[in-house]
């Protein structure tokens, strides 16, 4: 580690050998006391079962499907706004209000029935759980997918147990990008924000988390490829789960 005389932190440096691809930030020793993740993208693969429910949207509206690739590509900001994006790629225009209510009624009934057909942990994630539970982290998840679909996808996939806290994206005024929710989880688990640590995928929780502000680790695996490339960039980018427990090996823990 590379310590600062007049702050205090340090800079975590991992030798080149080490599967983290990039690290640019700085982290504060022995002060993390909870881990909050992103869920799609980051601690599930639910691409398979949205494009499912997507196509079966765009047949009512006699649209073509489209493939897994471009429904990767529309996640992230919500139900409602996956809804219209699946519809106005077809249309060429915005829904107006009572479009996108029908279509959202529609996709939410279809989703329900296949949330979790095809739907998959990523690999190492219920091991990584369970590893930073022993050593006394605090977990959450913290979504803008909504409750009742978060609710129902982390049960079927029997991850439920694992978390302290969920923020959904209808449970609160402002979904990610604004800092809220993050925030509110940190309230629910008794911490300060900077307490705690966010993994997700996507620009909208890198840009959520410095808002927060905490600490942000990018899920390299995820479903947003140009995350680590804008102005606001994470603490480090990793490119498997088990980067998440080197870098409190290397950041924290000594």
């Amino acid at each position: 580690f590379n310590e600062s005389a007049t702050t205090g932190i340090y800079t975590v440096s991992l030798p080149d050998a080490l599967p983290m691809s990039r690290n640019v930030g700085r982290v504060g020793v022995n002060w993390v006391r909870a881990f909050l993740f992103d869920l799609d993208g980051t601690l599930v693969d639910s691409v398979p079962d949205l494009t499912t429910a997507v196509n079966q949207l765009r047949s009512v509206w006699r649209f073509e499907p489209v493939s897994e690739e471009q429904v990767r590509c529309w996640i992230g900001d919500g139900a409602h706004r996956l809804t219209e994006r699946a519809l106005s790629s077809a249309t060429g225009r915005l829904l107006t209000d009572a479009e996108l209510g029908q279509a959202y009624t529609v996709f939410v009934d279809y989703y329900q029935r296949s949330i979790c057909d095809r739907s998959t942990v990523y690999p190492g994630v219920l091991e990584l759980l369970e590893n930073l539970s022993s050593r006394g982290y605090l977990l959450g998840v913290v979504t803008n997918k909504p409750r009742q679909f978060a609710e129902l996808l982390l049960a079927r996939l029997h991850l439920s147990g694992h978390f302290d806290v969920l923020v959904a994206g209808d449970d609160l005024p402002n979904m990610k990008p604004h800092p809220a929710m993050l925030v509110h989880a940190c309230q629910t688990l008794g911490i300060l924000t900077g307490q705690a640590v966010f993994v997700g995928d996507s620009g909208a929780d890198v840009a959520a988390a410095r808002a927060a502000p905490m600490p942000v680790l990018l899920a390299g695996w995820g479903y947003d490829p140009t995350a680590g490339e804008g102005e606001l960039m994470p603490d480090a980018i990793l490119r498997d789960v088990w980067d998440v427990v080197l870098w409190v090996s290397q950041g924290i823990d000594r």
